[in-house]
């Protein structure tokens, strides 16, 4: 994985100042519209809706031709290996390798700073543990991965902006770079979770974190009560999920919560608006770790939920623990600055001064 300094060299995300960053839009009512040629549905239970129908299908933003339908063959194949790759003993065995390596290298940003300097978390701790999550789960050497650290992030930056052709093309060559390393294996477990793993998570945890940061009273909670962590990571989710935005289209007529979509016509699910709409969440405005109002969309539902939800889940409670475990606060140092666009944004770095909660009585001490 290159250094911070080559890191924002690479001209793939767009980095935007804070004063910036779209806000999550207001949920609203479906309409049609004919800019986009395609319904808008940013009410959550609109979006729960059309997450629920089997009649829609993924499509891309940038193609014209229509969402191609996959076979039931396909469909139970990609389920039956899906299930397979994430069973329960897999998943324990992923966590037992990322924990370890999560307490060591946050005992190590706690230790190794004498001089008190900020810390970027993403550069410094998310990024090296999801790179190497990657590698575990791929199958890949962890040299053979950091060669390939690049490559991925031109493919996640394509995802990050889906109205770019100038990105896709560049993504499009980066893809058949990456699937020349991948040949065994469910598909599932190949170049897709590669690029998830090792750049869209550390995006999402930045997502989260800076959420957490944001909300400090939530962040001391945690530490005092780690045991909440699942919890938090299912609100950090529905405040500040990574996807914005996602298009579907209509395999055949469709009645979505009292909206008729026809067959051929598209949606825009605006995931985010319907992670804040207050019909279905009290004070959505707001972070409440201990809220149990759940159901958010960040991970899709039904049969358009994400196939690997439970692996998202994993990789986001081992890091957030071992971090508000180690540290009793954080504080932003430098603006952040976003990168990305209607697919996702997230923090370029996330730049923190980290405290430590002292052994004689909680006063603590600053990294």
């Amino acid at each position: 994985m290159p250094a911070e300094s080559e890191i924002s060299s690479i001209p793939t995300l767009r980095a935007r100042p804070a004063d910036q960053l779209d806000l999550p839009p207001l949920p609203e009512a479906p309409f049609f519209d004919f800019d986009l040629n395609a319904w808008v549905f940013s009410r959550h239970a609109d979006i729960l809706a059309a997450f629920r129908s089997p009649g829609l299908f993924p499509v891309s933003p940038r193609s014209d031709t229509p969402a191609r339908q996959p076979s039931e063959a396909d469909h139970q194949k990609m389920r039956t290996e899906t299930a397979e790759a994430l069973s329960a003993a897999q998943l324990a065995a992923w966590r037992n390798f990322l924990f370890p390596g999560a307490e060591i290298l946050a005992a190590r940003l706690a230790a190794g700073n004498p001089r008190e300097e900020p810390i970027d978390l993403l550069a410094s701790y998310a990024r090296p543990l999801c790179l190497s999550l990657a590698a575990e789960v791929t199958g890949l050497p962890r040299q053979v991965a950091e060669s390939l650290w690049e490559i991925a992030r031109r493919v996640s930056a394509a995802s990050a902006e889906p109205n770019d052709p100038a990105l896709h093309t560049v993504a499009d060559n980066a893809n058949e770079e990456l699937k020349r390393h991948f040949h065994a294996g469910p598909a599932l477990l190949r170049d897709s979770t590669f690029v998830a793993l090792s750049q869209t998570m550390p995006c999402l945890l930045g997502n989260a974190w800076h959420a957490l940061i944001q909300h400090p009273e939530q962040w001391s909670l945690l530490h005092e009560q780690p045991g909440l962590v699942e919890n938090a990571v299912e609100e950090l989710l529905r405040y500040a999920g990574l996807v914005r935005m996602l298009m579907r289209e209509a395999g055949a007529d469709l009645d979505l919560n009292g909206t008729l979509v026809r067959k051929g016509q598209r949606i825009v699910l605006r995931v985010t608006a319907g992670n804040r709409d207050p019909e279905r969440f009290s004070r959505p405005g707001e972070v409440d770790i201990r809220r149990r109002d759940g159901g958010h969309l960040a991970l899709g539902a039904g049969a358009h939920s994400c196939v690997g939800a439970s692996l998202i889940r994993l990789t986001a409670i081992v890091l957030t623990q071992a971090l508000v475990q180690q540290f009793a606060a954080a504080k932003l140092s430098k603006t952040v600055e976003w990168q990305g666009g209607a697919g996702f944004c997230s923090p370029r770095a996330l730049w923190v001064k980290l405290d430590l909660e002292s052994k004689g009585g909680g006063h603590g001490g600053s990294v």
